[in-house]
């Protein structure tokens, strides 16, 4: 799934305090709809596949979970392992979600001891030990469920966990959507209408809260939606890359050079080599959340309990091999130079610091170009929301400044450092910068912060000067650091610095920087 969650180690066991509907109750007739005309390279081979034409989930290939642990993300769902949120008819798989109270243990032991009661009740199958691949092309053609607070999900994880915890093991999302129909959020001429998007993304990094994703949304043609017919969404994997489609329209690439993985080998941090952590055997998880921090968070917020019943429905799912090379899985891609080249993520900074880079008066971030000892990033769960670049000024004698974009609803930027203990410069420090608003469409702040891993950062909200003018501005460290975690439990540790300066626009601007630099 989308946002940070923790690894499920074991299956859970859950119990039914409530009845409700049986599966007979949400038969939906198979769309009928002719296969599409598959372009992809003749070199893949049928491996694995479930066609879903018994009457039965096959368990010699799935797995049903059973827990009310909510996915790590405050998710509303229990998954059971009962025939009315998991049922087979007709030649689809429903994955159903009702709105029911039910009880089971809140945590990936099983333990009992610790039991928590959710309002709704799901289902999530997945492949592990029945079907496990590295590389390979992975097709599933599904209707999405509609409605706010809705999050199907068709995607993989690890089956060895060999790098540790998520995400440092990584994760692959072939699909997802949330809040399919309800009102867009999405920037420009489509916000408020129905939404459309799905979207590819892989999770990879360190382990929780040091993870990373990077990913692409996807709207289909003619303003149709994913809730209203079945689509064909793949994946091909090969070393060193991903690609995403929707009935076989290529839409994004994600490549080796925009991911890594962080785990720790003999008591020593370490960066995986070559497509690490996607060189590993993954499964396949199909799913549907309801609520939580992406669902809950996005378009109209909350759920909609009227919209329920809703079912993720599956037609099949079929696993392809490279025949040109399966040790690699390249020679059989499909490729599109319309798909967008996700950029991804760079791995932590490793450069070795200086012996008086705090010990001196002043720690520069920006000066006409970025301190060699910092790397920028960007934080952008919504797709391409962020924009970040350096341009040439040719007033005021600037040259070379920083510019931020931001247009949609929630992201960041923010500059890495290798860790830092900055706790002797609280005292009479400050942080100063010079800002020039170029454009403001939304908003009317900026929240800078500090940040020594979430949650503990914290954070000062500085009003943001709208006269089109370069200004200074000046924020005394102690008061930022005092100020807390305004968005979390937390306060930074000036001992262990991890980024030097987040900043978080709380609207959508436009706006350069320049001079920026820590004082005393």
């Amino acid at each position: 799934m989308f946002l940070s969650k923790p690894t499920p180690l074991a299956l859970f066991i859950g119990t039914v305090l409530l009845s409700g509907c049986s599966s007979s109750d949400f038969v939906v007739p198979k769309q009928t709809l002719s296969d599409p005309a598959f372009k992809k390279s003749e070199g893949w081979e049928l491996v694995w596949n479930d066609e879903f034409s018994g009457t039965e989930i096959d368990d010699s290939k799935w797995t049903l979970e059973e827990n009310c642990w909510g996915g790590g993300n405050n998710e509303q769902q229990c998954y059971t392992a009962r025939d009315k949120n998991a049922f087979v008819e007709g030649g689809v798989l429903y994955i159903v979600a009702n709105k029911e109270n039910f009880l089971g243990p809140n945590n990936v032991d099983g333990n009992y001891d610790d039991l928590k009661t959710l309002p709704y009740t799901s289902a999530r199958l997945r492949s592990l030990d029945k079907g496990d691949w590295t590389y390979g092309r992975f097709e599933v053609r599904a209707r999405m469920p509609v409605g706010q607070g809705t999050w199907p999900a068709i995607w993989m994880l690890p089956s060895d966990w060999v790098y540790g915890t998520w995400a440092a093991s990584g994760e692959i999302d072939i699909v997802e959507a949330v809040n399919l129909k309800s009102k867009s959020d999405i920037h420009g001429d489509q916000n408020g209408q129905p939404e459309t998007r799905t979207y590819g993304t892989l999770h990879y990094g360190g382990m929780w809260p040091n993870n990373k994703h990077s990913g692409q949304a996807y709207t289909v043609p003619d303003n149709k939606n994913p809730g209203d017919e079945f689509y064909t969404y793949s994946l091909e994997w090969e070393k060193d890359e991903m690609r995403w489609y929707v009935d076989d329209v290529h839409f994004a690439t994600q490549t080796s050079d925009g991911w890594y993985n962080l785990y720790t080998k003999d008591g020593e941090k370490v960066i995986g080599v070559d497509d690490a952590p996607f060189e590993q055997r993954f499964h396949l998880l199909l799913n549907l959340a309801i609520g939580g921090s992406w669902a809950g968070n996005t378009n109209e917020k909350g759920i909609d309990s009227s919209v329920f019943p809703q079912a993720l429905e599956v037609d099949y799912v079929r696993v392809y091999q490279c025949s040109t090379d399966p040790t690699t899985g390249k020679g059989c891609a499909t490729v599109s130079e319309d798909a967008v080249h996700v950029k991804g993520n760079k791995p932590p900074i490793t450069v070795e610091l200086p012996s008086d880079y705090v010990t001196g008066n002043t720690i520069s971030v920006f000066d006409g170009e970025l301190s060699k000892y910092l790397q920028q990033n960007e934080y952008d769960p919504q797709g391409v929301i962020m924009g970040f670049d350096y341009v040439d000024v040719d007033t005021d004698d600037r040259g070379q400044v920083m510019q931020v974009t931001k247009t949609g609803e929630t992201g960041n930027v923010y500059f890495a450092t290798p860790e830092l203990d900055l706790s002797s410069w609280t005292k009479d420090a400050k942080l100063v910068f010079d800002i020039k608003m170029e454009e403001v469409t939304k908003g009317d702040k900026i929240v800078v912060k500090i940040d020594s891993g979430w949650p503990n950062v914290s954070d000062y909200s500085v009003e943001i000067p709208k006269d089109n003018q370069w200004n200074t501005i000046t924020i005394g460290l102690n008061d930022l650091v005092q100020n807390g975690n305004s968005f979390g439990v937390g306060k930074v540790d000036m001992s262990k610095i991890k980024n030097l300066l987040v900043l978080d626009p709380q609207g959508e601007m436009i706006f350069q920087l320049d001079n920026v630099r820590f004082e005393r």
